[in-house]
């Protein structure tokens, strides 16, 4: 790859602006799907949430099987093809045939192995609700096909209105389906709730549908032929499969847990119902808070891969390194401060959101999420690595860092369980994303030479200081709703005026954010001597 030139404010600006719109709608998204934690938790108790997030894993790891990495590489593809004047359609067709092919046959094979699952996770009342969610697989096909067109289209609004879509359908159908099965039963509840799932999947599905024919018609434009000839099959396959190999190892994680935690507990001397109940509360209230800041990293590393995959294709070195610098700078500065506010506020945030758990639950997810908090930086991170490593073609590498790094994972959980309880899958999961991070970091550095040391130190630093601000009024504020909302304005403003004290971003960086002038002027104010030096 040669420099050919810098990437302007304007380029950044597009993957910002796209990011952007991919983050708020993930944001909305993740904050509804919380809020469907809160009242499922409370309907179902921490046992029922055990079985639900063990049909949940397998529900995330099937659809990575049979999605194979397609749409990551649709996005990619029809993303080198727009910025070449070329219509793609025939890799949108050729996609959504083959992951409709895949979807069925995994929705099949769920339900046909639903009791052997079941059997395996140590609980056999998780094997009605695999029945119910194996149509969801189905509708996701679909639903992840065409999102990776529209955003290979860098047109990122229909992943935004259909991911919150699907979560405000999820918390109605699943709310309302688990209530109304409630008397049936706990694992009957359960099934209610998965059955919110499959119609989430079928709406968003629809909605898309809907979307890219409006579109479509619109655009107008000459038909071309929608078969793929064989050298664009092997493109297709050569760019899919090492992503499909790397999209499977992160659900494999989560699915080692629904195996591993529930039997380990049981090694230790748990019985199957607390032992459930324990796995509910790490899986559950713990991991949905937990991933509330990561699904922001996911979305710009969504909105990362076809971006750079045209700068890539461009063989534009400067565009490559102008948009990974800024990404990586937003996911240390976003995942930092949410982690350690999450540690410092974690106990008043699970009372004010989960007052049906007992004041002893609370106390266990208090201090599992104290440990989870920290996998928010490290997953954060990998995930813009990963997508850094996809968009230049360099996925095998990321597969390497990923598999070592559940090993890991699979390892330190059948040690700790046993003998540390529940609190050793917390460690298990940091430890993964720790192992991850240090590999993916490591081989984008070989291949691009970008270091990212002094922006990391400089965030780490003000988020330290940042949280001993915020101590006091965790100490002195007395109801917990008081303490979370008093805790984040203090650190939004400490945080905030500090990271732009040291200057983490540049001018042109902040020019390529939302509000981009506003933040200039407010640097402008901030860094004062910078005038005074020009002058």
């Amino acid at each position: 790859m040669r420099r050919v030139k810098e990437s302007s404010p304007t380029r950044r600006g597009r993957l910002m602006s796209g990011a952007a719109v991919l983050a708020l709608g993930s944001i909305v998204a993740k904050i509804i799907g919380a809020f469907h934690r809160v009242p499922l938790t409370n309907i179902l108790g921490a046992e029922g949430m055990g079985i639900y997030q063990l049909v949940f894993p397998v529900y995330a790891l099937f659809i990575t099987l049979s999605t194979a990495g397609i749409p990551t590489a649709l996005s990619r593809l029809v993303a080198e093809h727009r910025a070449r004047g070329e219509d793609a359609r025939k890799y949108l067709a050729a996609a959504l045939f083959t992951l409709l092919a895949l979807s069925v046959f995994a929705g099949a094979l769920i339900v046909a192995l639903s009791h052997v699952l079941a059997g395996w996770q140590g609980n056999p009342s998780a094997a009605p609700g695999y029945a119910v969610i194996a149509p969801a697989v189905v509708f996701s096909g679909i639903v992840a096909g065409l999102r990776g067109w529209f955003q290979g289209e860098m047109y990122m609004t229909p992943t935004a209105v259909s991911s919150v879509l699907e979560q405000l359908v999820k918390l109605g159908a699943g709310v309302g389906f688990a209530l109304l099965f409630l008397p049936d039963g706990g694992s009957a509840a359960v099934s209610g709730a998965l059955l919110g799932v499959t119609l989430s999947e079928f709406v968003a599905a629809c909605y898309l549908i809907i979307t890219y024919a409006v579109r479509r018609r619109r655009k107008g434009g000459a038909r071309e032929g929608l078969r793929l000839d064989a050298e664009e099959r092997k493109a297709m396959f050569r760019t899919a499969a090492p992503i499909a190999l790397l999209g499977v190892i992160v659900p494999l994680g989560a699915f080692s847990d629904s195996l591993i935690v529930v039997n380990a507990l049981g090694w230790g001397g748990a019985d199957t119902a607390s032992a459930t109940a324990m796995y509910g509360l790490y899986s559950g209230p713990v991991t949905s808070l937990v991933n509330l800041p990561v699904v922001i990293a996911m979305s710009l590393a969504v909105a990362v891969v076809p971006s750079v995959s045209v700068s890539r294709a461009e063989r534009d070195l400067g565009g490559v390194l102008s948009k990974s610098r800024m990404s990586v700078k937003l996911i240390y500065l976003i995942g930092v401060a949410s982690a350690l506010f999450l540690i410092i506020f974690g106990r008043d945030i699970l009372s004010l959101l989960y007052p049906a758990l007992s004041a002893r639950e609370v106390l266990t997810a208090a201090r599992l999420m104290s440990v989870a908090a920290l996998g928010v930086v490290l997953t954060g991170a990998t995930q813009i690595y990963i997508s850094l490593l996809q968009a230049l073609d360099k996925t095998k590498a990321a597969v390497k860092s990923l598999f070592c790094a559940v090993c890991v994972k699979v390892i330190l959980s059948l040690t700790l369980v046993p003998f540390i309880g529940v609190t050793g899958a917390a460690v298990a999961g940091v430890g993964m994303s720790a192992v991850s991070l240090v590999a993916v970091t490591a081989a984008f550095r070989r291949y691009t030479g970008e270091r990212a040391e002094k922006s990391v130190a400089q965030t780490l630093v003000c988020g330290v200081i940042m949280s001993l601000v915020a101590l006091p009024v965790r100490e002195y504020v007395p109801t917990h709703i008081g303490a979370v909302l008093a805790g984040a304005a203090v650190c939004f403003v400490v945080y905030g005026w500090l990271t732009t004290l040291v200057g983490v971003f540049t001018e042109s960086e902040c020019l390529a954010l939302p509000f981009g002038s506003r933040l200039v002027r407010l640097r402008r104010i901030i860094r004062f001597w910078e005038n005074e030096y020009e002058r």
